[in-house]
């Protein structure tokens, strides 16, 4: 059985290597403040974007992603806040993406969604 930590981190390669074709340039990747996390950090053209990557199974049931939770937003805001602040970098120049990565628990095959300014 396949570890969730492992997931994550196949996930998060998915997600770099679709950035790195779209033309993002990767800036940082597991960006830590304490005990949180930004996956990826990246630049397109003047704009500073924040990635977070969620994978998860597939769930024949399940026809919606879930979301992030409030928590995880309000987590996701603190350490943006904190690399700009660090970086002296304009938070009016930065924005935050979701990608969702759903794998085929028979397949193996993984599809991706990016989810562009989610707040």
């Amino acid at each position: 059985m396949i570890k969730t930590k492992e997931i994550g981190r196949r996930g998060e390669a998915i997600a770099l290597e679709y950035l790195k074709k779209a033309g993002y340039r990767i800036i940082a990747l597991n960006y830590r403040l304490r005990r949180l996390e930004i996956d990826i950090i990246a630049r397109q053209n003047e704009r500073l974007i924040f990635f977070e990557v969620k994978t998860r199974f597939q769930n024949k049931t399940d026809k919606n992603e879930t979301p992030l939770t409030e928590r995880q937003t309000k987590n996701l805001k603190h350490a943006i806040i904190d690399y700009c602040l660090k970086n002296r970098i304009s938070l009016t120049r930065t924005r935050l993406d979701l990608i969702v990565i759903s794998v085929n628990r028979t397949t193996r095959l993984a599809s991706l969604r990016h989810y562009p300014d989610i707040f």
